[in-house]
């Protein structure tokens, strides 16, 4: 593939989205229309599965192809947490994707949080457009600020009174500018409108729906609480289990109020549908700029949800719901449309399938395989054994920096 013909990439990154929480996936409420089209006209990966159901190991090795164990990031990224041995910060000879195609000669940019370490400094790649929010310390947050300017609440800060918990935060919203969702293709939009004729790879980084769970009513309304049904699981006692997973900070209570659970995951639902309509504008731009043949389009999420699954909320467990994600690659010029890939996929495998069907690979050894040559020809790639990891409980619950508690 020559220099000149490459195609774009953008890629769209959620957090804490359940692979089942999707009209294409089969689920009976949730309404996602514009993701739906994507998987109809693009390659669903049907069983994918991040490298760790935690959100910065999970999105360290979705951008580099390379386990947690190798990019050193194996809890997420705090302030207090930039020593090496804390394993909170992703190693600094790490290569990314935006590496990658920024060397030869990409546009890159990134809009919404990067999460991996030093979240105030345009790095690996995307210096040239760096709209990273969500910035840990004594840092300022260009979402923040652009709250500030417009005049709005900022629910994102602190515990505004409208925020109410049955397992998780959630809140309705009055002003669309509000949402970072919203905020983060804004940015993505004014990325594409500043095109200079260079191919480009757009990261866009969607914090929803991890909470706070914001949107809004016009949304939630679509989600009637009594057609809302819990899991199979929900009352799980975790009998013969293992004693650690009672600890995990996701365990429910046994108490919970169950209608009030279901409210929260009426919000959860319309939150889904918030980003789909998202999506859904951004695809409609890149119509209107003539790019969708010419642009390959990757729809995941960092890790899953339990969403009351086995009693339990949030990530962290090798629960299916926990480990398990949504993955749709959609590239009209150069992709079957509509073909479902059954072989499992890895969280090292979708960054070096990426770069393979730009022309382009990483040029040291990493832990993925790309599927590329076999998804361009409609044939399953040969099943190989999936593999995710986690630190300990007293590095990924409780925060701790001391060595002997991370591994």
């Amino acid at each position: 593939m020559s220099e000149t013909n490459r195609p774009n990439l953008v890629f769209i990154l959620c957090d804490q989205l359940r692979y089942d929480c999707l009209g294409y996936a089969g689920h009976p409420l949730v309404k996602t229309p514009n993701i739906d089209r994507l998987a109809k006209r693009g390659v669903v990966f049907d069983t994918t599965y991040c490298a760790s159901p935690v959100c910065s190991p999970a999105r360290a090795s979705w951008m580099t192809g390379t386990y947690p164990h190798y990019h050193r990031q194996l809890a997420n990224y705090g302030p207090e947490r930039l020593i090496p041995e804390a394993m909170a910060v992703m190693r600094p000879d790490a290569v990314t994707l935006g590496d990658v195609y920024n060397s030869v000669g990409y546009r890159c940019g990134i809009a919404g949080p990067w999460h991996l370490g030093q979240d105030h400094l345009p790095q690996h790649g995307f210096e040239e457009f760096w709209r990273v929010y969500r910035y840990q310390g004594d840092h300022p947050d260009i979402l923040f600020e652009y709250f500030e300017q417009e005049g709005v609440p900022n629910i994102y800060s602190g515990k505004h009174p409208s925020i109410q918990n049955h397992g998780m935060d959630y809140t309705p919203i009055e002003d669309p500018r509000q949402q970072r969702t919203t905020w983060t293709i804004d940015q993505g939009v004014k990325f594409l409108d500043t095109r200079d004729g260079r191919p480009f790879f757009l990261y866009l980084s969607i914090k929803d729906p991890h909470p706070l769970i914001a949107v809004s009513q016009e949304l939630i309304d679509q989600y009637p609480v009594d057609q809302i049904e819990l899991y199979e699981t929900w009352q799980d006692d975790l009998e013969g289990r293992p004693t650690y997973m009672e600890k995990d900070k996701g365990r429910l209570p046994q108490d919970i109020d169950e209608s009030g659970f279901r409210r929260m995951m009426a919000h959860y639902f319309a939150l889904i549908t918030h980003i789909d309509d998202q999506v859904g504008r951004l695809m409609r731009h890149l119509d209107g700029l003539g790019l969708t043949d010419d642009t390959i389009v990757a729809f995941i999420s960092d890790h899953g949800e339990q969403l009351g699954e086995h009693h339990a909320i949030q990530k962290r467990m090798f629960w299916e719901a926990s480990v398990r994600v949504p993955c749709v690659v959609s590239w009209p010029g150069g992709l079957p449309q509509g073909f479902h890939v059954s072989t499992p996929l890895g969280g090292v495998d979708l960054a070096p399938t990426l770069l393979e069907l730009c022309g382009l690979s990483f040029d040291g050894t990493i832990d993925g395989r790309s599927v590329a040559a076999e998804v361009r020809q409609q044939q399953q790639p040969d099943p190989i054994p999936v593999f995710a990891e986690i630190g300990t409980s007293e590095g990924i619950n409780f925060r701790s920096t001391a060595p002997e508690d991370l591994a």
